[in-house]
Parts: structure tokens; sequence; C-alpha cells
């Protein structure tokens, strides 16, 4: 999230051209070592009340030149929203909160764990603390996530998130996990844990709060702590 920077600066406005990437670079293609196409990551959930098509993981552009962003992605076969900077800024946060959500959850297990598993298994505790950042970014600095906002996460790591490995890159700390304002009590939690617990995020200044109920869910592999599988 480069929201803060921009901010210092004064860039933050509708004005500016600004994209939520949605979709990602594969390995090389067969053939040539430099071969490399994007690959959309869209993923499509379905029809609303209105029979207009429902999607997640979409790549949005705003600002003065969003047109011919969205006209370079789409020639290359990747679906592009565009839209005002309120709704990109929204559909911004909803990202960034998926980013650090599944990682966080994800990487704080014994087991190698992707977003999949995340999704499938921890379902719970990333929802509970998806909320918790959610209410944060409401009062904290006026972003009201757009409605259904679970369903198309959920939704995303289903379809998408098989081999999307959970990490903590400690280097992005504080550019992907310590931006959301309020106490987030939860994320804080999870985070002490994976420092105190497993070495990770060593060099990071986490925030302290008492680790209550939490061990009981981290430690028990790709099972939830109350038996539901």
């Amino acid at each position: 999230v480069v929201e803060p920077i921009l901010r210092e600066f004064g860039m933050c406005r509708d004005s500016m051209t600004q994209l939520l990437v949605g979709f990602s670079l594969p390995r090389p293609l067969t053939g040539s070592v430099n071969a490399r196409k994007p690959e959309d990551l869209s993923v499509r959930l379905g029809e609303d009340a209105n029979g207009e098509a429902k999607w997640a993981g979409e790549s949005q552009a705003c600002g003065k030149w969003n047109g011919a962003v969205a006209h370079r992605l789409k020639e290359n076969a990747i679906r592009c929203k565009q839209c005002f900077y309120r709704e990109w800024r929204r559909a911004m946060w909803e990202q960034a909160m998926y980013d650090c959500v599944w990682n966080v959850v994800g990487s704080v297990r014994e087991e190698k764990t992707d977003h999949l598993d995340v999704a499938l298994y921890y379902e719970l505790e990333s929802s509970d603390m998806m909320w918790e950042l959610a209410n944060g970014l409401r009062g904290g600095l006026a972003v009201t996530l757009i409605y259904g906002f679970e369903d198309r996460l959920f939704s995303f790591a289903e379809q998408r998130g098989k081999d999307m490995p959970c990490e903590i890159d400690e280097r992005m700390f504080d550019h992907s996990i310590n931006i959301f304002p309020g106490q987030c009590k939860m994320l804080w939690e999870y985070c002490n844990y994976a420092k105190s617990e497993l070495g990770l995020l060593k060099d990071c200044r986490i925030p302290k709060v008492e680790v209550s109920s939490i061990p009981s869910l981290v430690k028990k592999g790709n099972l939830r702590a109350d038996g539901v599988i």
C-alpha cells in the first residue's frame, strides 16, 4: 500500500492514475527464457440481482489515464475495471486486507500452507481478523469496504489460492501488514506469535498485546482447533 507515501506528497486525488493489479507473471514459457505472458487472476462469482456478472480479484484502474491502462490490459486478455478514485480506493484496501490476513493466518502454521488451505480450514480466524481490520478502516480512514467483501475474498482464495504459499516478507512489513488503523489486536497477536514462536519478523517493531486465545488455534496444523475440517 503506497497511499501514505502518496498522501505525503498530495498525490491522493481523483486525477492520479493508479492501477490495482489483478494479474500475475508466471514462470517463463517453454521455448524462450524471456517469454513471460501476464495471466489474469480475476474470477467470476455468478450474477447479481440485476443479471450483471460479479467478479473478484479483477484489475481496476482510476484517474486521468484509466482508459488507456484498461485498454492495454484488455488487449492482453486481462480484465480491468475503470472506476473513480473513491471506488478504486475501497477495492485497493480490500485487496490489501486479503494479502495481509491470508498470509498472516497461514504463516503461523507448522505445515506449509497455501491460500486455499486458509480459505478451507481457517475460515473463522480469517473472517474475524478481516472484520477487525475493516472496522479499523471505517473508523480510522473513513473507508467502508464494498458490500460482500468476505464472499469475494474467500471465493478468490478457493479458486486461485492453490499453490499460492502463505508468506510474511519482513521487508514489506510496513507496507503490507503495519498499515491498518485502529488497535488491530488479533493481527498483532498473530504477529507476536510468529515473532516469538516461529522466528519470523525478527527485526520488526510489533505492538505488544496479550496473547490470549490463539495458541490453541495456531498450533493445530491444517485443522481448526475446534475440530471442524
